[in-house]
């Protein structure tokens, strides 16, 4: 995922852990709308998008 100022955005193994715990926690709509949030990219997309593939939501 791209920041501000064009670069990418690595989660540490801590911060990696906690936000799949909370894309995990999210309802199927608060999935989604952070893999749109994220523009499908970064690690944040993935996470939401392997919710998205657990769950079969479509969009």
């Amino acid at each position: 995922m791209s920041g501000v100022d064009g670069g990418d955005v690595i989660l540490d193994p801590p911060n990696f852990r906690a936000v799949t715990l909370m894309v995990e926690r999210l309802d199927d709509h608060g999935v989604i709308e952070v893999y749109e949030a994220a523009e499908g990219a970064g690690p944040v997309a993935d996470l939401a998008a392997e919710q998205m593939r657990k769950r079969e939501l479509d969009f």
